[in-house]
């Protein structure tokens, strides 16, 4: 496998991380949304929450920046790295 290969294997696992984190950071939200279900939500816990997927733009521009240059080193767009393409 030569270097570039590696690289882009490399990259497009970096780049599956980096969608899984970004759909993380939902978790507390939701975890808040049905714990309200059996008492009042916690302001500053909700605050805290709605603060941490404010900036998940970035993460989703990151992410598709990742992918053009993906597919621009590789001809292939390797959204499932455990499914890459033959190179």
């Amino acid at each position: 496998m030569s270097f570039k290969e590696t690289f882009i294997k490399v990259m497009a696992w970096l780049n599956f991380g980096l969608a899984l984190a970004g759909l993380a950071k939902f978790l507390p939200i939701g975890y808040l949304m049905v714990l309200s279900l059996w008492e009042p939500i916690d302001p500053a816990a909700y605050e805290w929450s709605i603060d941490l997927i404010s900036d998940t733009h970035l993460i989703v521009m990151v992410w598709c920046v990742a992918l053009v240059i993906i597919k621009a080193l590789s001809g292939h767009i390797i959204v499932r790295p455990w499914r890459p393409p033959s190179f």
